[in-house]
């Protein structure tokens, strides 16, 4: 083949390539970051999503796809366990998003977060007390907004924890011999919270608090209260042997 003709379609080649427009990079723009969110949200890759949400959020496209993404971004945080931080943006949006659509959802996940950060009996109860709060004003405003007996079951739970607290204050100021102290936080759990699983004991609690305190004739009346509603052949028995110590 003639030299000269290979050497001028390599020139024509190369012509081509020199005019062919290189390829342009996707538009990045708000509704590129919020999709790859999802992505990364579906794969719980949450601080990814949350990333992405946030030039989501930065972008201030419009006011719906900023909520939009401030939403997402504490969902991301609480499946993350970030608490706090999730806590924080619920409450935020609810303030500058009164009314929203989603608002019960909202505050039942906002009730979740502190749920999720319940401690022990004897440690500080302010996060029970605010779950309670939440997942009560959800009950009384959308009733029929989540699963009614799965409410039921986080509120008897938080009450429950509530109720233990009190008790453990009220039996540490009965060992310490601090009687009336111990009967002002015994008698609160029998009129606060009359359904806690460990109210037999609590009353056991109360007797022997009020008859060291001398009020034998109230801490006869609770033993009998005790003995009437009770099952528990323990403590049955423990009744009757602090009944014949005291004579009572």
């Amino acid at each position: 083949m003639n030299r000269s003709f290979i050497l001028g379609l390599i020139v024509l080649a190369l012509c081509a390539c020199s005019t062919t427009q290189p390829k342009q990079p996707q538009n990045k723009d708000a509704h590129y970051y919020l999709q790859q969110g999802e992505i990364a949200f579906e794969k719980e890759h949450y601080p990814e999503a949350i990333e992405h949400w946030q030039k989501v959020r930065d972008s201030f496209t419009s006011p719906e796809l900023t909520a939009l993404a401030e939403l997402k971004i504490a969902d991301a945080q609480f499946n993350n366990d970030q608490l706090i931080e999730a806590i924080a943006a619920y409450e935020d949006f609810l303030k500058q998003h009164p009314g929203h659509s989603q608002t019960s959802s909202i505050l039942f996940r906002l009730g979740n977060a502190h749920y999720k950060q319940i401690l022990d009996e004897d440690r500080d109860q302010t996060a029970t007390r605010n779950a309670l709060a939440t997942f009560e004003q959800v009950q009384a405003n959308y009733p029929e907004s989540v699963d009614p007996a799965k409410l039921t079951e986080l509120i008897l739970n938080c009450r429950d924890r509530l109720a233990a607290n009190e008790k453990y204050i009220g039996q540490f100021y009965l060992k310490t011999k601090r009687y009336s102290a111990a009967i002002s936080r015994l008698k609160k759990i029998s009129s606060d919270y009359p359904e806690y699983t460990g109210l037999d004991h609590v009353l056991f609690s109360l007797a022997q608090a009020q008859r060291l305190e001398g009020q034998t004739e109230q801490a006869t009346a609770t033993l009998n209260q005790l003995e009437t509603n009770t099952t528990d052949a323990e403590l049955r028995k423990s009744a009757t042997k602090f009944r014949d110590k005291y004579g009572i």
